[in-house]
């Protein structure tokens, strides 16, 4: 084998492993963004569900 095509060799199996990496690290942050999006609409429909009840009146003194 020659150096060139041992260089070459070498940045394809850089290429392939910047790949795996990438796509690893873009599975986690989809991952993570539906965890928080999940999170904001549950909290969105516990704030919904407290804002729709009636208010609470004060027991007289």
């Amino acid at each position: 084998m020659t150096a060139g095509q041992s260089i070459k060799d070498a940045g394809e199996s850089t290429s392939k492993v910047t790949d795996h990496v990438v796509d690893a690290v873009e599975d986690k942050v989809n991952t993570v963004t539906d965890a928080v999006e999940d999170a904001l609409r549950t909290a969105a429909d516990k704030i919904h569900a407290a804002a729709s009840q009636p208010a609470s009146v004060p027991a007289a003194k």
